[in-house]
């Protein structure tokens, strides 16, 4: 009776092992597939972000290339205006000049008006 006993103790404790290893397992198995759920989602999110990166060097660059000729345009016309204005500066010079020679031929007119 005793060694039947010793046997049946003997199987409960194995038993309890061999559920405690199962157990082990299934907690192992279940920790490595929250780890692979939460890799593939870490990895869903770089390829969404590595996807944003590269349409945003795309806008990037095409940005670049339509400021290039802006930047082409607003320094041709500044060097317009600045011509414009040295023009401008020039009509005035021959505008005063011009009015003083009226003047003094409107005076000569009026001198020989008066004198005849």
């Amino acid at each position: 009776m005793q060694a039947l006993q010793a046997a049946s103790l003997e199987k409960s404790t194995f038993l309890r092992g061999e559920r405690d290893a199962r157990a082990a397992c299934d907690d192992e198995k279940a920790a490595r597939e929250a780890a692979e759920a939460e890799l593939a989602k870490e990895c869903e999110i770089c390829a969404e972000l590595w996807q944003k990166c590269t349409a945003l060097a795309t806008e990037a660059r095409e940005a670049r290339e339509k400021v290039t000729p802006l930047e082409k345009r607003v320094s041709d016309l500044t060097q317009e205006s600045q011509e414009q204005r040295s023009a401008a500066e020039g009509y005035k010079g021959e505008v005063a000049r011009l009015e003083a020679l009226l003047a003094e031929k409107d005076l000569a007119l009026n001198q020989i008006q008066a004198d005849c």
